[in-house]
């Protein structure tokens, strides 16, 4: 029995596929867009850098934190270069279909999550939760807050949110003063804790951040 040749469509076809797959792996790849010495100063930077000194370190290889930095920053610039001129034929194309890979899938685990909060209260009382992400007992405006395109517009991962957070903010404590027209205040933020390996006890520390206050008044 003898099998024929694939045809040259076939074979065409083949190979535009096989190129939209390794276009959008490259694409997908968990690799910043570019790289700078101030990327190592996050917290989660830190941490990992520490833990692959300490990796290193135990393999034979002895090195110090702003040694690894340095040899990330040149060897890391150089792979991000070559990626960018590799995907660089393709991006009119991503721009045209929409259909570009905008962030690195699975880049690193964030050890310091940031937990979305809203509060509210009376006078000069305290603050009273109405949300809190992940609390069943706080669930205001749950179903809203936790889908997926909402959930983009207040990305904690950021110290300058700018206006579509800020709108965001507006927005919650507009539904807020409707659902308990008591309220004098509400109050949006986000929560910070540090995750830690189950080796490790527990850090109890929490910080607030983009905290925002709306009044009725304000809107």
């Amino acid at each position: 029995m003898t099998s024929s040749c694939p045809s040259r469509q076939a074979q065409l076809r083949a190979l535009v596929i096989a190129l939209a797959v390794a276009w959008h792996g490259l694409a997908a790849a968990p690799s910043p867009k570019s790289i700078s010495r101030a990327q190592f100063r996050h917290p989660v930077a830190l941490e990992e850098l520490d833990r692959w000194v300490g990796l290193l370190g135990e393999v034979g290889v002895e090195t110090t934190r702003p040694e690894l930095v340095d040899h990330l920053v040149s060897t890391g610039g150089a792979l991000v270069a070559v990626r960018s001129a590799l995907l660089a034929p393709v991006q009119p194309v991503f721009r045209l279909t929409g259909t570009g890979q905008g962030w690195g899938l699975f880049a690193y685990p964030d050890s310091f999550p940031d937990r979305l909060i809203v509060e509210g209260r009376t006078g000069g009382e305290d603050w009273a939760p109405l949300y809190r992400a992940l609390e069943p007992d706080h669930a205001f405006l749950a179903p809203q807050l936790t889908y997926r395109r909402v959930r983009g517009v207040y990305d904690g991962h950021t110290d300058r949110p700018g206006r579509p957070y800020d709108n965001f903010a507006r927005w919650v404590a507009r539904e807020a003063f409707a659902a308990q027209p008591a309220l004098a205040e509400v109050r949006v933020r986000f929560q910070r804790t540090h995750t830690l390996p189950p080796t490790q006890p527990a850090d109890p520390k929490t910080t607030s951040r983009l905290k925002r206050v709306v009044r009725p008044e304000d809107l």
